[in-house]
């Protein structure tokens, strides 16, 4: 069988990004079979990251495909659960959700020879250690289902979701290490072992085309491993419709399959189901279909060295100016639209992201480029929101993050590493790049912006829009309706150190509400 067919392509997911449509725990397990039926999706992921789900969720939609569809769970449609991480969350969510694994399992063994729920994803992963852990309580959890229930399934692996800049340019030897030990643990070869790699948390954290680089440099190394190891790889991989989110839209299909050849799955988020059109989504399915079969350019020693340097320029430039926005950023995101039943920020179920870890990349690049980058990181943990809030706010005041320290960056790179490598990064490591900018750009007003902004942010962004402008010939403004909203984003009514009265937040909610519409997304 061609490595193209032995994995799911299109994975529904349960991401809080879209506008129109607030979705409650209890129609998510309706929104999985919409997903199989109305839009041929070929997997659900049931989410307990950082999310309000009940742990019986699993439980209930393994029955819902059982008694109301001809579909089977495991068989021709796929239910994988990402599961809370045991060091950002806490270890006994992910048990708990672990066991409502292993219930489902049980229940659905009495209709069907074929096990329901065979993988579960582990988010934030950095070592291997972690997804080792993990698999040892999932069997731990099978042998306390056998003891207990005399049921017996086969332990569903564990799949890694790297989604941090460090992680994803060391994801070869993390998920080689992972499959070494995972084989051993389980007493068995593996012939396919799949790997998620999110865009969004490695963007919030380095910028957008140090993720976008990224997350590139990961999908060769893991095509790479893949010819050297007797398994096959499979690629999720995690995008929104907004670039800095991974720019996954029919639209932008093109650039997107282009730019990230190699992956077998794509995530169908929120979004793109709920506020573009049914025959959007429909056709963005069916072109995924198409093309997810390519392969990566493959990178040389040099290519690789050269882009290990840009990330960390990138990186650089984009937390010089991020650092100092972080309140306004925290504070607008609190109003905009929560679409999922989420974990309260901060508490003991839920977390805060910590501040990047580097040293896995500053050991991989030059000198005078590792000590800028240990610079521009804050000494202390920022308080950001999520991603999709985090995008979402920054384009409510008129400032896409896509052009956050980038236009200093790519200067940089062009003083610092060269002519050659500046050419080979907007033409041949990331050709989409000008495309991405474009659409930014209809969204950007740094008048609106500079009001929310401290007076060195606003003369760094100002260098970033000249340069982009001139590099990508960009010679096109703000989409008109949009900046008359963005007029009524006053900072005076949005201050960090105090709560706006209700009038006052009911006008703030609707104009960013009515921002999200015309974006088609929350963030």
């Amino acid at each position: 069988m061609r490595r193209k067919d032995i994995f799911p392509k299109i994975m529904c997911t349960q991401h809080p990004d879209s506008v129109s449509k607030y979705i409650a725990t209890q129609k998510e397990v309706e929104e999985a079979v919409e997903a199989a039926l109305k839009y041929e999706c070929d997997e659900y992921m049931p989410d307990y990251e950082g999310k309000a789900t009940p742990y019986h969720q699993n439980v209930q939609i393994v029955s819902k495909f059982i008694e109301e569809t001809d579909l089977i769970p495991g068989n021709n449609f796929y239910i994988t659960p990402r599961v809370p991480s045991a060091t950002q969350e806490n270890r006994f969510r992910q048990i708990m959700v672990m066991m409502s694994i292993a219930e489902a399992n049980y229940n659905s063994h009495e209709f069907s020879s074929t096990q329901a729920i065979t993988e579960l994803i582990h988010p934030m992963t950095s070592t291997t250690e972690e997804i080792i852990e993990s698999q040892k309580h999932m069997v731990e959890v099978g042998e306390l289902a056998k003891k207990e229930f005399q049921f017996e399934m086969e332990t569903p692996r564990v799949i890694p979701l790297i989604e941090d800049v460090q992680g994803l340019l060391n994801a070869e030897a993390t998920v080689e290490n992972t499959i070494s030990s995972t084989e051993k643990m389980l007493d068995q070869d593996l012939d396919k072992y799949r790997v998620f790699i999110g865009k969004s948390d490695s963007a919030l954290s380095f910028g957008h085309v140090a993720s976008a680089l990224s997350c590139k440099y990961a999908i060769n190394e893991l095509c790479g491993l893949e010819k050297k190891i007797d398994t096959n790889i499979g690629i999720i991989f995690g995008a929104g419709t907004l670039p800095f989110r991974g720019h996954l839209n029919r639209q932008n299909a093109p650039n997107f399959f282009e730019e990230y050849k190699g992956i077998s799955t794509i995530t169908l988020q929120s979004a793109i189901r709920f506020n573009h059109s049914e025959n959007e989504s429909r056709e963005l399915i069916k072109y995924a279909r198409e093309k997810l079969s390519g392969s990566p350019e493959t990178y040389d020693q040099n290519a690789k060295t050269d882009l290990i340097n840009m990330i960390a320029i990138l990186g650089s430039r984009y937390n010089q100016v991020i650092q100092h926005i972080a309140p306004t950023v925290s504070c607008i995101s609190s109003l905009m639209p929560q679409q999922r039943d989420r974990l309260i920020h901060g508490s003991s179920t839920g977390y805060s992201r910590e501040i990047p870890e580097i040293s896995g990349i500053t050991s991989l690049c030059r000198k005078d480029i590792a000590e800028e980058l240990e610079k521009s990181i804050p000494s202390e943990m920022l308080s950001f929101p999520r991603a999709i809030k985090f995008t979402g706010a920054l384009y409510s005041i008129g400032l896409p993050p896509e052009v956050i320290g980038l236009g200093n960056a790519l200067e940089d790179i062009r003083k610092t590493i060269g002519e050659d490598a500046f050419e080979a990064l907007i033409q041949k490591y990331f050709p989409s790049m000008g495309s991405d900018l474009n659409f930014a750009f209809g969204y950007l007003d740094l008048r609106s912006a500079d009001r929310f902004l401290p007076a060195f942010a606003q003369r760094s962004l100002q260098k970033d829009v000249d340069i982009l402008k001139d590099i990508f010939d960009i010679d096109h403004d703000c989409d008109p309706s949009y900046r008359k909203l963005l007029e009524i984003m006053q900072p005076e009514l949005i201050r960090p150190d105090e709560q706006p009265d209700e009038n006052v937040s009911h006008i703030i909610e609707s104009t960013l509400l009515q921002m999200a519409k015309i974006r088609r997304t929350v963030g």
